[in-house]
């Protein structure tokens, strides 16, 4: 069956000259003599749907050069193009491709003389903005481009040329067929290439789409943002798919099934190495475009284990997962060089490795309309030896040593320390332990990186009760053949020395290799605490004493045992501490007169204010907001008042308090009424209060009620005011609604719920008739006939069947008409 195409390749623009016609970009440079270098900018273009206005405008791109040291802005250059190249190459078999998927290559050239320097050149090319569709970034219509690459300086290596990838990228990728494309490069220089997905950058703006050094500051200088992931992507997850994209860090080659329409940025990036040095990086920012394909058969296949390149089943036996698509016939070949016989037409085979190694499966699909092939390699790792080597010895825990594992083709070598690395560079001594991962298949060996230092004890720290009781021998005992030197001595001594004062004092103990270790013992007096002199302070307070961290035991005149004692009152404190058996002892006193004053919290008045305000008495002296200087003060109206007093100790204190004044709500709720019985009416009040209460319970601003009597509202406004209004409401019982609601069911069965018809109260209106007949016009119920206003279902006593009955109704309405209802009433069970 076929698929519509859901998705073209279209980059829609925006302004005339924003570059969302293009599809991606990448840099290289070339050494082609002494500070002159062959630089050329490959942008991808989408010739489909692209702007020609904006196409038009780049024949020439404007090329920024930076310092990569100091980011500081050289010059720019004038790069004109060559082209276009048609991206034409088909990465699927038996599909019919898109006829609206354009994507044309061109390429600008251009021979530069510059000198790198010590710390390298930045070229830049920077372009606004990127296809609005883009699924994966955040705010795309908003996010340029910056194409870059730099130049080494001499700090990094005399001379280099970057790493070129070798095939154009994919112009389309189709949903649910895998994808294998080849993004290796070719370096000129020999240097060993790594490979990884990057996060690619943004650069330019809407309002400046093409920078240049016309006007000031357009170029945005280096570091360059990078663009924004959306949500669930990231530069691991950068396009949806199952498995998701990766790239082999060795080959290049990336792997990858995707599942939805869309367009993604994608950033691919290839490092050089030269001697284990890194020498230079190559970008390439481009957008994949995927879409619904028309296919008449896809191969495909992964291991129970997964289907990423890096996936390794860690044993010998490999259960494959068909996954092709439309296919009727299979042919598997298993690559195990141990035997011609490792094929097989089975739709979900299984087969048993030799061991260790690197398999290519290849899997052979066909129907009535095409073949296709789908080829992958299978990583076994059953055992995995991984060995550190022997511990090692030294004499400082601060070491300088690469611990290599044996192996070098795991996916990844994870340490204990985090790092993930096949080599580690270790600084200090410890125990490391390296974890070699094949995917899910993982082994571990551990080294003891050991100091071999001299083992001695000496005379542990020793406490006095008094400066005057100090006399002691320092002893540092040790092997036989270990040397000493002793703070208090300029050379090699014995393993003892005398003290007789306070102090620190070290020894250096030597072995025989010539490693040294250093110990100290202290000879101290006990700690005596000092809290301070006594006090005077006015009004509350709160103060932390702190007896001090050396004792071991503490005692506070209240029976605390803490460290640190907290005081908010007046009186005499004191403090004892031990320090092993050392006792000292230190007092203070604190004086502690205090004002109560308080005028109370700020208040909203309503109508009128009247508020007396009490400062404390037998106070020396009294300030008031109007210069009164006595203990009170009232006030009538509105504002901020303050008062500050001062005792006779000549402490001070003061208080602030805001007064408000606001009117009482008003509202009406209108003249009282009259109405019809069964019929509603609705009072209430349009103004809009912070609350209102009404007399029946409800906080509504309105109610609906059919009930006589007053009803009665409060209401409170934003300041806690309230006012009250009442309306009566009065109940004509002769009078009944201009139309009567008349159910069409009721069911008189006993049970208590809708047992009479058409109401179950008494009707006292005396032209009120109600009448109830059968289907051939008998009359079954009359009022006239009757004391009952209601029908109960009876006739006779008895009750009727189920079935439907006519009724007529007359009555007087409230506006005084005569009116007749008739219909139908269906009596139930």
């Amino acid at each position: 069956m076929k698929k519509a195409f859901l998705v073209s390749i279209c980059l829609i623009a925006f302004f005339a000259v924003q570059a969302t016609h293009i599809v991606g970009g990448d840099f290289y440079y070339k050494k082609i003599g002494t500070d002159q270098y062959l630089v050329t900018l490959k942008l991808y273009i989408d010739c489909q749907n692209g702007d020609s206005t904006a196409i038009r405008s780049d024949e020439t791109a404007i090329v920024s050069i930076w310092d990569a040291g100091s980011n500081s802005y050289i010059r720019q250059e004038d790069f004109f193009r060559t082209g276009p190249t048609y991206l034409s190459k088909i990465h699927y078999q038996c599909l019919i491709p898109p006829q609206d998927a354009c994507v044309s290559q061109y390429i600008y050239t251009k021979s530069i003389d510059i000198n790198p320097g010590t710390s390298g050149v930045i070229l830049a090319f920077q372009r606004c903005c990127r296809n609005h569709t883009i699924n994966n970034i955040v705010n795309p219509e908003a996010t340029g481009a910056t194409y870059w690459v730099k130049i080494p300086g001499t700090e990094t290596t005399t001379y280099n040329n970057s790493a070129v990838f070798k095939e154009l990228p994919p112009n389309y990728l189709c949903t649910d067929a895998p994808l294998k494309f080849d993004h290796s490069a070719s370096d000129p220089d020999g240097d060993s290439l790594v490979y990884e997905l990057y996060q690619p950058y943004s650069g330019a703006s809407q309002d400046r789409p093409r920078p240049d050094n016309k006007g000031a500051g357009l170029f945005k200088a280096p570091p360059f943002n990078n663009i924004i992931w959306g949500n669930s992507f990231a530069t691991s997850n950068q396009v949806t798919g199952n498995p998701k994209m990766e790239i082999n860090p060795k080959t290049g080659e990336i792997t990858l099934l995707p599942t939805t329409v869309g367009q993604y940025v994608i950033g691919i990036k290839v490092k050089e190495y030269r001697n284990g040095v890194l020498v230079g990086e190559t970008y390439r920012d481009y957008q994949f475009n995927v879409r619904e394909c028309t296919t008449t058969l896809v191969a495909n296949f992964i291991t129970a284990a997964g289907s990423s390149a890096f996936t390794y089943n860690c044993s010998d036996t490999v259960n494959f997962l068909n996954k092709s698509l439309k296919a009727k016939e299979y042919r598997w070949e298993f690559g195990d060089p141990t035997t011609d016989a490792d094929t097989s037409h089975d739709v979900n085979p299984t087969w048993i490795y030799p061991g260790n190694g690197t398999y290519t499966v290849k899997l052979h699909a066909k129907n009535d309309l095409c073949e296709a092939d789908y080829e992958f390699k299978v990583n076994i790792k059953s055992k995995i030896d991984i060995k550190l080597g022997p511990d090692q010895y030294f004499c400082d825990s601060s070491v300088n040593v690469f611990l290599t594992p044996n192996i070098f083709d795991a996916t990844k070598i994870v340490w204990n320390n985090g790092k993930i690395t096949p080599i580690l560079s270790v600084n200090r001594i410890g125990r490391y332990v390296a974890t070699a991962y094949y995917g899910n298949c993982k082994g571990s060996d551990t080294i003891d990186l050991k100091l071999d230092l001299p083992v001695f004890t000496i005379t542990p720290d020793s406490l006095f009760c008094s400066e005057e009781a100090i006399d002691l021998d320092l002893v540092a005992t040790g092997q036989p053949n270990y040397k000493y030197l002793w703070s208090t001595s300029s050379v090699d001594t014995f393993s003892k020395v005398h003290v007789g004062k306070s102090g620190y004092y070290w020894v250096k103990v030597t072995n025989p290799r010539g490693c040294s270790k250093y110990d100290t013992s202290l000879v101290y007096v006990s700690y005596k605490p000092n809290l301070g002199p006594d006090l005077f302070i006015c009004n509350e307070f709160s103060k932390i004493y702190d007896a001090g961290k050396r004792p071991d035991t503490y005692l506070w005149n209240d029976g605390s045992t803490g460290r640190f004692k907290e005081i908010n009152a007046e009186g005499k404190y004191w403090v004892t501490v031990w320090e092993k058996h050392c006792k000292s002892s230190d007092t203070f006193y604190i004086e502690n007169p205090i004002i109560r004053l308080e005028l109370g919290n700020d208040t909203n008045y309503c109508d009128n204010l009247y508020r007396l305000m009490v400062a404390p008495p037998a106070m020396a002296e009294y300030l008031w907001y109007d210069n009164s200087t006595l203990e009170t003060n009232t006030v009538t109206t509105p504002g901020k008042y303050y008062v500050w007093v001062k005792d006779t100790n000549g402490c001070e204190k003061s208080d602030t308090i805001r007064l408000t004044l606001t009117n009482s709500p008003e509202f009406e709720l209108g003249n009282d009424t009259a109405i019809c019985l069964r019929e509603a009416v609705t009072i209430g009040t349009p103004k809009k209060f912070l609350h209102y209460q009404w007399n029946s319970g409800s906080n509504e601003p309105y109610i609906t009620t059919q009930d006589s009597g007053n009803h009665i509202l409060k209401v409170v406004d934003e300041n806690g005011c309230f006012t009250y209004d009442t309306l009566h409401v009065a109940i004509d019982v002769n009078a009944m609604p201009n139309e009567l609601f008349i159910a069409n069911a009721f069911s008189p069965n006993g049970d208590g719920l809708n047992e009479t018809f058409p109401f179950s109260e008494i009707i006292l209106q005396p032209e009120y008739h109600f009448r109830v007949f059968n289907r051939w016009g008998e009359k079954l119920f009359d009022t006239e006939d009757s004391e009952a206003q209601f029908w109960d279902g009876t006739y006779k006593g008895k009750r009727v069947k189920l079935d439907a009955y006519i009724y007529l109704i007359d009555y007087r309405a409230c506006n005084g008409e005569f009116k007749r209802v008739s219909g139908t009433i269906n009596v139930m069970e």
